[in-house]
């Protein structure tokens, strides 16, 4: 996490001082930053390359503007064509290679724009194309542009469709911008739903009862919360079809006409007798839309996962566009054969959708509904879901009744919103300590004390440990526990602040301290992403139009602000292992982390090409905490790894990710049997915690 708190400026770098948290050692720290940092990182993070990889968008796009100019030359009129958010440029050289007279191309955000202007020069469209480094709704005819366009070609759209602001791009066009009649690409866009019924998606958005012994409730008011109004975007692709139950068919909830025959509305309602197939408890909603690229309807683009998609078995990964989940307001039980009522509501930018049965009241249909409860906003999607976790909740009791001695144990948990702390109480500790530095878990934490009945056995500390004085922990620590989990952790590692904090209060732990977890081990597994490494990969040529100056920009940006290694949830991005996983790196959490010497260790990770005949083109890692006794939470696969075969990851947590750049499946570029060397530096004095991968290339 980054706060921008300018100190002072290194003029012989043009850097800015500027404060950060250090993640490893929860530290306040100052730090010299580029002038230009966040603005190469915007670049370097843009995700216009995973839409130039989207060959079937690319492919579409250009079948619509052939209809549409061909529509257009039938009925004797030249062609000019406005392509609003026009990235590289490449649906703006589709329509001067179609045979449009002119295009004025508008791109607001400036790097953007000269990198199309040099793609479009390069590609030997500079006569036919004008690009203009504004956003549509600042574009006016005479000093933009000489006349109204006929064609208007867009991709203004997200995984919500309108959440771009597509209603008033489209609408500011038409009014200001279009001729009447214009033919409009796409034409329309089609929202579509599916009411399911599943257990680990209710996790994600509800944190469940304590059933069994411990007996500890949520607070009904969380029960009864119906979560963040945010939709929960995701690969639902990948969701594995035995994990949920549909209660219904999908079925349409919204049209929108981007043509200009109809006004596109901000603010609209839409009710639905839906009878449901099953019975089951309607815990989600399943959203996604289609896109019509012609005015007949006729080529169609769909978002829709593999069981509802028209063409299942030649579906098009795209990390763009995916699906959501959006949890309906009202907890309903149906059975099959029922016809419930189903509400969809959109504004500007977003939807949302509630179930009733019988007569409508209120709800959904007034505004936006909001989360009331604070855990909605507090915690994440998936630590929402980690917290219900019933495997988790096992072990975490397991290791908490062998060490807590009733009457006797004072604990200390270190973790934010965790649930430990009335575990610990449950299981008979004297007194349980909880360190909350996050004012919205500290909230929600105190709600669960006080509806457990656990105020008098519960301290929450809301505030830094830098700041815990002896008086707030007036007994001896005999126990410090955490799961860990803390809001400022990118990566499973971060997790490492855990000891940090833990040490950082000597003076309030007895002689005979018990620490868990004790060690945290880094784990790498060389694998062959299946479409991830395309966010990464070099686009080189499209649709047969050359935007390698495309390619230049982003890997320039990269070099010089991208991690080398990165987040992302892998359960939702499929691999398959390459090689055995290796160990690179372990920490010791009960020795002192402030004097241990620098940690190096340099891991050969295999590939074996001659028995599996299996491709590489990435590192996937991750965290595993031992709390002695085989306890092991892990944050990485959830079943053995087989080389060759799909690995199998955890639902609540994000591993870290190496892509070996310029890596395309055609390029023929295998890792030998060999290895890749894997180097890993932690400086505990420092907090600093750095990853090297030199993998060797051959041909063959």
């Amino acid at each position: 996490m980054i706060f921008p708190i300018c100190f002072g400026r290194n003029i012989r770098t043009m850097s800015t001082f500027v404060s950060r948290i250090n993640r490893i050692t929860g530290k306040m720290e100052w730090d010299f930053r580029d002038d230009e940092y966040d603005f190469k990182q915007e670049i370097a993070r843009s995700s216009y390359a995973d839409m130039l990889h989207d060959t079937e968008r690319n492919r579409l796009y250009y079948e619509g503007l052939k209809v549409a100019i061909e529509l257009k030359r039938k009925a004797g009129q030249a062609v000019h064509v406005l392509d609003i958010g026009t990235g590289t440029g490449l649906l703006s050289m589709m329509a001067a290679r179609l045979g449009a007279d002119t295009v004025h191309a508008c791109e607001a955000f400036t790097p953007m724009a000269e990198c199309a202007k040099k793609i479009i020069a390069e590609n030997g469209f500079t006569d036919k194309i004008t690009v203009i480094p504004k956003r549509s709704t600042e574009l006016k005819i005479g000093p933009d542009m000489p006349c109204r366009a006929n064609i208007l070609v867009t991709e203004v759209f997200d995984t919500e469709l309108i959440g771009e602001g597509a209603i008033s791009t489209f609408t500011h066009a038409h009014n200001e911008l279009l001729e009447e009649g214009c033919i409009v690409v796409p034409s329309r866009g089609t929202v579509f739903i599916q009411l399911v019924s599943s257990e680990l998606v209710r996790r994600w958005n509800q944190i469940t009862d304590f059933s069994g012994p411990l007996d500890l409730r949520t607070p009904p008011g969380i029960l009864r919360c119906g979560g963040a109004p945010s939709l929960h975007d995701l690969q639902l692709d990948q969701l594995p079809e035995d994990k949920f139950t549909k209660l219904s068919e999908p079925f349409k909830v919204f049209s929108f006409d981007f043509t200009g025959q109809s006004p596109l509305l901000a603010d609209r309602t839409t009710k639905s007798s839906v009878e449901m197939i099953v019975s089951g408890s309607v815990d989600a909603v399943f959203m996604w839309w289609d896109l019509e690229m012609d005015p007949e309807g006729e080529i169609t683009l769909s978002c829709a996962p593999h069981w509802a998609h028209p063409t299942p078995h030649n579906m098009q990964w795209r990390d763009h566009w995916m699906q959501a989940i959006y949890y309906p307001y009202s907890q309903l039980t149906v059975e099959k054969g029922e016809t419930i009522n189903v509400i969809s509501k959109h504004d500007e930018y977003s939807l949302w959708f509630d179930v009733a049965k019988g007569h409508l009241q209120g709800g959904c249909l007034d505004d936006r509904p909001i989360c009331t409860c604070g855990a909605h906003i507090a915690y994440s999607r998936s630590r929402m879901g980690m917290l219900s976790d019933p495997a988790r909740r096992d072990t975490y009791t397991r290791i908490l009744k062998q060490h807590i001695k009733a009457g006797e144990s004072t604990v200390l948990c270190i973790s934010d919103g965790s649930l430990l702390p009335l575990m610990a109480a449950r299981l008979g500790a004297k007194h349980v300590y909880v360190i909350e530095s996050n004012f919205l878990c500290t909230r929600v934490m105190g709600e669960f004390v006080t509806v457990n009945g656990l105020k008098d056995r519960v301290t929450i500390l809301d505030r830094s440990v830098q700041d815990i004085q002896a008086a707030d922990i007036p007994d001896k620590i005999d126990i410090v526990v955490g799961e860990p989990v803390f809001q400022t952790a990118v990566l499973p590692w971060d997790a490492i602040s855990f000891w940090y904090i833990a040490q950082a209060l000597g003076s309030c732990l007895s002689p005979g301290l018990v620490c868990l977890p004790r060690t945290l081990t880094v784990y790498a597994l060389p694998v062959e992403y299946e479409h991830l490494w395309k966010i990464r990969a070099n686009v080189g040529v499209s649709e047969g139009f050359d935007i390698s100056q495309f390619d230049k920009l982003i890997q320039s940006n990269s070099e010089s602000v991208d991690e080398v290694v990165e987040p992302q949830p892998l359960w939702e991005y499929p691999c398959r292992a390459s090689g055995p996983v290796m160990p690179v790196l372990t920490v010791d959490g009960t020795q002192p982390l402030d004097s241990m010497p620098l940690l190096e260790n340099v891991v050969q990770l295999h590939v074996d090409r001659q028995v599996f005949n299996q491709p590489c083109n990435g590192i996937a890692l991750w965290a595993e905490f031992n709390f002695g006794d085989d306890h092991v939470i892990s944050t990485g696969p959830t079943q053995p790894i087989k080389i060759g075969c799909k690995v199998i990851w955890d639902y609540y947590s994000k591993q870290g990710v190496h892509l070996f750049y310029n890596n395309t499946k055609s390029s023929g570029q295998l890792l030998t049997n060999s290895a890749i060397e894997a180097t890993v530096k932690f400086d505990p004095a420092h907090g600093e915690l750095c990853f090297k991968f030199t993998p060797h290339w051959s041909n063959s």
